[in-house]
């Protein structure tokens, strides 16, 4: 299905776990873009940590979401910097 909205933030980085992403069912899609220094550590559900996560991104990387329409949170090693986030929805 192809996507009619585009919706852009950001998330500040923070050494604590954040949430990058409320659940969504009308999700498509979404793209995360790491523009921080430090590490992110991006968890599909609650609270994410260095060792409890599914995704790590360096400076400069992105990863794309394709079909988790659930809670999306992240924990950088420094809080310096952001995730970029665009979400797709119909």
């Amino acid at each position: 299905m192809a996507s009619g909205t585009a919706s852009v933030t950001s998330v500040a980085a923070s050494a604590s776990s954040v949430t990058l992403l409320s659940t969504n069912s009308g999700r498509l899609g979404a793209t995360i873009y790491n523009d921080s220094q430090a590490t992110v550590y991006i968890k599909f559900g609650t609270t994410a940590s260095t060792t409890s996560f599914n995704i790590s991104l360096g400076k400069d990387e992105y990863a794309e979401i394709n079909t988790y329409t659930g809670r999306i949170d992240a924990i950088w090693t420094s809080a310096t910097g952001s995730a970029r986030i665009t979400e797709l929805t119909a």
